[in-house]
């Protein structure tokens, strides 16, 4: 049976595993490439089905800075090698993130109710009209890899991870590893995006950066001021 992909590029808010998290999307602030609010209902009843799903893999942005700001709840974040716990109860609930840090995040298993938070991204130096890393990247790759693992878990089929380093690499975002030099594994994974990824599955195996079905640029042409 061939892999179905759920048409979920016209969904206003995305829901995935069963309603363990929602993501919606807005206009981004000026200077930023995207603008992403994630709710988790309860994470104390995810399972940890849920976690390995929602939690991305550790990983690092080429030239992107991201801000993530807990705005209910608590989340974990793990940068750097370090893990820290951020409420939206303290001082600062922010978590800055530079380009060439490895990093995760996930909500506080232990916490009994709602964590949502926003998280944004600054427009790559590399954008341009004629680029794949425009405004509507961050977004475009988000809702591609979200509804991908959804379909995955539905079908029960194993994500593919040429397909999944694919997604990756077209976002500017390459996975991290805690091993040698940090300079070392840039180049590595780096590598493993382009020639797994980009090379063997868009390359040899036909898989895209993009589908129709969970994407539609058309509608972010709007978040263009276009």
């Amino acid at each position: 049976m061939s892999f179905v992909r759920t048409r979920t590029a016209e969904a206003d808010t995305m829901v995935n595993c069963d309603g363990a998290r929602t993501t919606k999307w807005h206009t981004p602030r000026s200077g930023d490439s995207v603008l992403e609010i994630q709710t988790y209902p309860d994470p104390s009843k995810m399972t940890e089905t849920h976690f390995s799903i929602l939690r991305p893999p550790k990983h690092w942005h080429w030239l992107q800075e991201e801000l993530f700001v807990v705005t209910q709840g608590s989340f974990i974040f793990t940068l750097n090698g370090k893990e820290t716990k951020i409420s939206a109860t303290d001082p600062s609930p922010r978590v800055s993130i530079t380009p060439g840090s490895p990093h995760t995040f996930n909500p506080d298993p232990a916490y009994k109710g709602p964590c949502v938070i926003e998280i944004s991204a600054k427009t790559s130096p590399l954008s341009s009209e004629t680029t794949a890393t425009d405004l509507g990247v961050s977004e475009r790759f988000f809702r591609n890899l979200y509804s991908y693992l959804d379909d995955c878990t539905r079908q029960n089929v194993s994500p593919s991870l040429p397909q999944l380093l694919l997604f990756l690499d077209s976002a500017e975002v390459s996975l991290a590893w805690d091993i040698g030099p940090r300079w070392l594994m840039h180049y590595l994974s780096w590598g493993l995006g382009v020639v797994v990824g980009r090379w063997i599955g868009g390359g040899l195996l036909g898989y895209k950066a993009s589908y129709p079905e969970y994407y539609n640029p058309d509608l972010d042409e709007t978040k263009k001021g276009k």
